[in-house]
């Protein structure tokens, strides 16, 4: 638990880090194009996609190592990552591809799911490091104050 507390609480860094708070800064620049700020994004989520990947792929590896049930908060956040990756970032790819060829596009609703995905995603990983952290801690705490234990 300690170990997957630990790449979970780096994931919810990397995640709200790029996704949640550079994603959408890249907009706010007036003198950045449309299409421009598209081809950035694009960049970004691939660079935050492969260490989004290196965290999924180190956590399931000790899953597997450990022949344990992921806690629900992990598969929670596993499962929107690979939503995203193979559903989701697809659909938005389509569409900036048309919009960076200068072609119009209907209004679209993924932004806003993507966006809903990556914030329930932060807080299930937020929340699995948190309490994890927290019961050792207090487990940790629990052994040191048992009488006869000396340390």
């Amino acid at each position: 638990p300690a170990l997957w507390a630990r790449f979970a609480a780096l994931w919810a860094g990397a995640s709200l880090a790029g996704n949640l708070v550079a994603a959408p800064a890249k907009f706010q620049v007036e003198a950045l194009e449309l299409s421009v700020a598209l081809q950035v994004g694009r960049a970004q989520f691939s660079w935050i996609g492969i260490v989004e990947w290196v965290f999924v792929v180190l956590i399931v590896a000790i899953l597997v190592l450990r022949v344990r049930t992921p806690p629900v908060l992990l598969f929670l956040a596993v499962m929107i990552f690979l939503s995203q990756q193979f559903w989701l970032q697809p659909l938005m790819e389509a569409r900036s591809d048309l919009l960076i060829s200068g072609q119009s596009v209907p209004d679209s609703h993924l932004h806003v799911v993507f966006a809903g995905l990556e914030a329930l995603k932060f807080l299930a990983l937020l929340m699995y490091s948190a309490t994890s952290i927290w019961s050792l801690v207090y487990t940790a705490n629990a052994d040191r104050d048992e009488p006869g234990v000396s340390m």
